[in-house]
């Protein structure tokens, strides 16, 4: 499975050439499948280099350092990305427990230094991939209430789907949304009932392969396993409420019950059931455009399965997210964004239903 992996991710994604400088980046869990990718790459003729993310540097890091050291980026990682064309990203913690126990503040300026080095890799046109079976640990299934080896079947089987195959239905979804200014209505039987409009803007459709029309149109990165659209809608234009019925994890916890209020494009009410003293205060500390949405996606990979860290990508699930989507071509800027994921409901687009109680209806 380690080896088919690579090779989906070397050939089809990411269309690694001899010509290629490939950095890879991994968690000590991670370290077999980065020999795996490494090989690959070389195999296409490409020069590697793998980075070794150390958990407990990570996590001491994020506890002790300065907060303004956190806000700057890394200048080791900021270096390679003046070399590399492609990178490889499984880095994360097997562990999420600890992060529980960091302060808002310092996640947010975590965040910042983050932010710093992925509008370099996008200026650079630095092509991308970030694997989600990273995310797949016995520890994270514990702190999360997953079943282990249901999570790590239902990973694998995202990641074997036939991308060549599924990238007609982003094609068919990217038409219908692509610069349109439609009215989009979205319900669901557990009590949502928002209405926002499109702004005329692009359409970025993840299909898990950086083709020469994707990076034609400014596309250089993906998460596998894909298979979503998304789009930055009019900020303004949002009103009613949204209440998600899927959790949404975060930091080691899941965030349950959450639920958006907008009137005139403003969250008026942000509340959850479960934990949400993790993501509430963030939104609270946040700056800029925060209460504004920013985000709609439509997941379309028929082999993914809800419930678990990729919902956005489910055939038929539906995203929302509010606050930073400059990265979608919006106007929001804001050092907070969040989504949430509706597993089913109902998606009309200017009179047409895109997603009928869950269920892709294009």
């Amino acid at each position: 499975m380690v080896s088919t992996i690579a090779q989906n991710v070397v050939k089809q994604s990411l269309r690694i050439k001899e010509e290629d400088i490939v950095h890879i980046n991994a968690s000590k869990h991670m370290l077999s499948l980065a020999d795996e990718l490494a090989i690959e790459c070389r195999k296409a003729g490409a020069e590697t280099t793998t980075l070794y993310w150390s958990e407990p540097v990570w996590y001491w890091s994020l506890e002790k350092l300065p907060v303004d050291w956190l806000r700057g980026a890394s200048k080791t990682d900021l270096a390679m990305l003046d070399v590399a064309t492609a990178f490889i990203n499984m880095a994360g913690p097997a562990d999420p427990k600890p992060m529980a126990k960091i302060p808002p503040d310092r996640w947010q300026a975590n965040a910042e230094g983050a932010d710093v080095w992925y509008r370099k890799a996008i200026e650079r046109k630095v092509r991308s991939a970030t694997l989600a079976i990273g995310t797949v640990t016995p520890q994270r299934a514990r702190a999360y209430g997953f079943n282990y080896s249901a999570w790590k079947r239902s990973i694998e089987s995202a990641l074997k789907a036939d991308y060549s195959k599924i990238a007609g239905t982003g094609r068919k979804l990217r038409e219908l949304m692509d610069g349109s200014s439609h009215e989009v209505h979205i319900t669901s039987k557990t009590g949502t009932d928002l209405k926002f409009r499109l702004a005329g803007r692009k359409c970025w459709v993840d299909d898990g392969i950086l083709d020469d029309e994707d990076l034609a149109a400014g596309t250089f990165d993906t998460t596998l396993p894909a298979g979503f659209v998304n789009v930055a809608p009019d900020e303004n234009s949002a009103n009613g409420t949204v209440i998600f019925d899927l959790p949404i994890p975060i930091r080691g916890k899941l965030v349950r019950g959450l639920v958006w209020s907008f009137e005139n494009g403003q969250i008026t009410k942000f509340t959850a059931t479960k934990n949400g003293d993790m993501v509430i205060p963030l939104w609270e500390k946040g700056t800029g455009d925060k209460s504004q949405v920013g985000l709609l996606g439509i997941g379309f990979n028929p082999s993914a399965k809800a419930g678990f860290l990729i919902n956005q990508i489910v055939s038929g699930a539906v995203t929302i997210g509010v606050g930073e989507n400059k990265i979608l071509g919006g106007r929001n800027v804001s050092t907070f964004g969040f989504q949430g994921t509706l597993k089913r409901s109902t998606v009309v687009i200017d009179g047409q239903t895109v997603v009928s109680d869950g269920k892709l209806a294009i």
